[in-house]
């Protein structure tokens, strides 16, 4: 079964460079972030005009059923368009005994992205697990 979660108004991403590498962490494999639904390569630079990024994740035996997750979306420096650090939005899910999958998207705002560096955190019972980084150039 899969977790879904549909995050709008804050972004979106087109990608402008890709890796096919996976990140991982404790409780996660499988992490990917990117531009289109169910990509396999995660992407870590976007343009400001994108209409939609995702994240993925397979979640391991080490998130345990009823766990808490949370995903945030982060803008760590948009160069004043946005406080830094600014939580953008998050979404949080618990875990049943047969999901092994997590979904979440953010739409693009109006204007587009801003420049500038962000992340999108997971989070297992209020603790940080993962932080994955990108950037709108």
């Amino acid at each position: 079964m899969r977790i879904r979660s549909m995050m709008m108004g804050a972004a979106a991403l087109v990608a402008v460079g890709t890796f096919a590498v996976h990140a991982q962490a404790e409780g996660f494999e499988n992490i990917v972030l990117s531009a289109s639904k169910d990509a396999k390569e995660t992407q870590v630079t976007f343009a400001p005009d994108t209409a939609k990024i995702f994240l993925s994740a397979d979640l391991t035996d080490a998130v345990a059923s009823g766990s808490k997750l949370t995903v945030s979306w982060i803008s760590v420096d948009s160069g004043g368009v946005a406080p830094a650090n600014y939580k953008i939005d998050e979404v949080s899910f618990e875990i049943g005994k047969i999901e092994n999958h997590v979904d979440s998207s953010m739409t693009k705002p109006d204007a587009g992205w801003p420049v500038g560096a962000y992340q999108v955190q997971i989070a297992v019972d209020g603790t940080m697990k993962e932080a994955v980084d990108f950037s709108v150039k």
